[in-house]
């Protein structure tokens, strides 16, 4: 990472090599010079990078190549900001925004991780037992053919059945069922329930929203005028307002059943119901500390059925493996996702590849009406997510990244 230089200029695509056949050799095509821009996306709710390149084509080669769905691309970006560059082996999975003139093509490739590809060619089958953080490994190895870079691991075991789903969708599930393990933690009815999987540059990921956000943020951007034309420190300065899209619809919340709900479960193995009232502000730490919105009776009643899995069972019927209080975990996953995204923020930052989507960013803001001698921390301060993020290469103005940030709660005002 070069901090010393403007990172809103310097990208360079140094390779763009177009496979026709779907597979790598010889025949290829460099479209290098007709790259227009790339745009790069990554969101934490979906489990697939997606890339789209806009070409400017005089020569044709979009039929003498020809250029469809199924071929596979290599691109490869630099920036400053980043010391690796982003070296990417993708498949094109839509051509959009084609038009014609006497003198050129124009058109958009829509690209994809060879992941969201196998996950429609390739079914999980067999029966996984133990660890689900090992059960998420080695789906992502062996069917989708990717790498594991960050995993939490689970507090819970699970033992269960493929049944031939797709393995985007087993995964989904097991988040929704997967407990955190903190580091020394023994394994059994302790954490906190909600993980996320996605991919990143760096490979995919299976993380624990509360340890996400218990973790340090990764950097500190400020939103002030005073700016120095050439300052280097402008890499960590917003590059234009705030645009703040949700905070706190209470009326939504309460509907959604956020802040507390009352959870009446059938569990269709001991053919017992149990009840279980939740309150989010005692029940899960947030990540910021800040004076409770809502603290009162129960907005919403849930009827559904307890998860637990009956090959976790032992032959008495008993789940000796890992005794779970599920009625618990369950109230507090659904809680956990719906007030992840309570306040959502977009911003622009000069462009700076090191981010990662899922990473924790602190944002600084001083309170309106102040000098920059008497400022004042205000309360939309504290730590974000990033739920989504977007580089753009070869925009006109310059080098930026776009990201949507989100968390569950406000800081305290100074």
């Amino acid at each position: 990472m070069n901090k010393k230089v403007i990172w809103t200029k310097g990208h360079k695509i140094k390779d763009f090599f177009l496979f026709p056949r779907g597979e790598r050799g010889n025949d290829y095509v460099n479209m290098l010079g007709q790259i227009q821009f790339v745009k790069y996306y990554e969101d934490v709710i979906d489990p697939s990078i997606h890339v789209e390149i806009a070409i400017v084509d005089p020569f044709g080669i979009i039929n003498s190549a020809p250029v469809r769905s199924g071929s596979e691309v290599l691109l490869k970006l630099e920036h400053p900001s980043q010391d690796d560059p982003i070296d990417m082996k993708l498949i094109v999975t839509n051509i959009i925004a084609h038009l014609i003139d006497q003198k050129r093509e124009i058109y958009t490739l829509v690209c994809e991780t060879i992941g969201s590809l196998s996950n429609h060619t390739t079914r999980v089958t067999k029966k996984h037992t133990g660890s689900i953080t090992a059960s998420v490994s080695d789906i992502v190895n062996t069917k989708i053919k990717g790498k594991m870079h960050s995993v939490d691991t689970t507090s819970n075991t699970l033992d269960f059945y493929g049944n031939y789903r797709r393995p985007f969708k087993v995964i989904a599930d097991l988040c929704r069922k997967s407990i955190f393990r903190a580091d020394g933690a023994p394994v059994g009815d302790e954490g906190s329930a909600g993980f996320l999987f996605w991919e990143s540059q760096d490979g995919y990921n299976f993380r624990s929203i509360d340890s996400i956000f218990n973790g340090d943020a990764k950097e500190t951007y400020i939103m002030t005028p005073y700016k120095g034309g050439l300052d280097p420190k402008n890499n960590f300065m917003l590059a234009s307002e705030p645009k703040l899209k949700e905070s706190h619809d209470i009326i939504k919340k309460l509907r959604s059943g956020t802040f507390s709900t009352a959870n009446w479960y059938y569990d269709v193995l001991t053919r017992k119901v149990t009840f279980h009232n939740f309150n989010y502000n005692k029940h899960i730490v947030k990540a910021n500390e800040e004076v409770p919105i809502y603290d009162g009776p129960y907005s919403r009643i849930i009827l559904s059925t307890i998860d637990q899995g009956t090959t976790n069972l032992d032959p008495d019927g008993l789940n000796t493996l890992t005794p779970q209080k599920q009625a618990e975990f369950q109230a507090q996953a659904s809680a956990r996702y719906s007030a992840l995204y309570s306040q959502m923020v977009d911003i622009t930052v000069p462009m700076n590849l090191s981010l990662r989507a899922g990473d924790v960013i602190n944002l600084e803001y001083p309170n309106i009406n102040t000098d920059r001698k008497t400022a004042k921390n205000s309360p939309e301060n504290g730590k974000f997510m990033i739920a989504r993020l977007s580089h753009e290469f070869g925009n006109s103005e310059g080098d930026f990244t776009g990201l949507s940030l989100v968390r569950d709660s406000f800081t305290i005002n100074e």
